[in-house]
Formats: structure tokens, sequence, C-alpha cells
């Protein structure tokens, strides 16, 4: 983000069977209002997360809309 925000990655697994993908995102501030898509809007509406072009949508639908 042109901000200065950053995410980090970290794979592990615990076992052969067993992997995960911990995906952290850290905004700043600026970010506040100003962030849109996968990780939410970032304005502290929880219910306005899963948005697509101004509409909320169920879950498989959001997130097919981002592959």
């Amino acid at each position: 983000m042109p901000s200065g925000a950053y995410i980090t990655a970290e794979y592990e697994c615990l076992c052969e069977n067993d992997c995960y993908l911990n995906i952290n995102v850290y905004p700043l501030a600026e970010d506040i209002d100003n962030s849109e898509g996968l990780c939410g809007n970032y304005n502290g509406i929880a219910d306005d997360d899963l948005t697509i072009r101004g509409t909320t949508q169920e879950p498989d639908d959001f997130v097919a809309s981002y592959r």
C-alpha cells in the first residue's frame, strides 16, 4: 500500500498433513476509509467487509470475485 502498510506471510507444518498459511495485514491510520478488498474496508464496520462494487454478497461469491 502507498501508505507504508505491510503484509507478512508465514507457512508452517505441524506434521505432514497439517499445514497452514498465516497472512497478517498491518495497515496504518492513513488507510482508514481508504481500503477495500479481501481484508475488508478498514472502516470499523464489519457488516460491509464482504462488499463487491457497492453490494454485499455471499462469502463464496465474494471470494470468487477475487480469483
